[in-house]
């Protein structure tokens, strides 16, 4: 922590926001993501359709890092030590394979969309300067995957900082009437697709509506170290408290 050459903190860019595509999970990794998901639902037992039921976008936490978690409550470990010592050593390379250069690790588990579900509100992930890795382990379409925002090369410092400062909830017919234009988009694609979602993006999961749960692996990464000295917001903020934070939106 608190590195000499540590970054400052990353302002929001239009230009780094957005979905890319990197191809296709190869086949031997494939088997292990499938494997370790098959674990973990296989060990939740009755969880798994109790968490199914109450019809909201769940996570099952496998690996976050310990600086930034309090405790490790919310983490479901791989009960087989070879699959989840495998999936630890590829998602380290992939992290290095599919971000931009420095990225720092830090969590990665699985995020199930069940059917039923609600929407969720519009958001950026954490802060201004996180990251993921999103890789499709059952079909994103049009009934149940992720919906995103980017906005124009032009967009006002100004709005950009009014984004920053409440990342858990963006409100778009605000932030519409604040720019020329923004655009909207969904992602559709197979099974053990890969998308790198780039930092400051805003998105959300969408209902599912269709006929199965939706099923994803992420991989969630920041390139701030030292967050206290480098990130202008408080770290009430950082957990998603409103308090002590200015009121934006007006």
């Amino acid at each position: 922590m608190g590195a000499k050459k540590d970054k400052k903190y990353v302002k929001l860019n239009p230009l780094n926001m957005g979905f890319q595509f990197w191809g296709v999970v190869p086949a031997k990794q494939q088997a292990m993501l499938l494997k370790a998901f098959e674990t973990l639902k296989r060990d939740m037992g009755v969880r798994w359709d109790s968490q199914l039921s109450e019809k909201e976008i769940f996570w099952l936490n496998v690996w976050q890092d310990e600086d930034d978690t309090e405790d490790d409550s919310d983490i479901i470990k791989i009960a087989e030590p070879k699959i989840a010592k495998a999936l630890d050593k590829w998602c380290r390379k992939a992290v290095r394979e599919y971000c931009e250069p420095h990225a720092i690790l830090d969590g990665y588990g699985f995020v199930v969309n069940p059917v039923g579900s609600q929407q969720q509100v519009w958001h950026i992930d954490y802060t201004t300067d996180a990251a993921v890795v999103w890789i499709a382990l059952t079909p994103f379409t049009d009934k149940n995957a992720v919906q995103f925002i980017t906005l124009p090369s032009n967009t006002p410092r100004a709005v950009l900082e009014q984004l920053a400062v409440d990342v858990d909830e963006v409100e778009i017919e605000t932030l519409a009437r604040s720019v020329d234009y923004l655009t909207v988009q969904q992602i559709v694609a197979k099974p053990m697709s890969v998308f790198y979602m780039g930092r400051g993006t805003i998105h959300r999961g969408i209902a599912n509506t269709g006929e199965d749960p939706r099923i994803a692996f992420y991989l969630s990464v920041h390139f701030i170290k030292d967050y206290e000295k480098n990130y202008p917001y408080n770290s009430e903020s950082l957990q998603g408290s409103e308090a002590g934070v200015a009121t934006f939106w007006k």
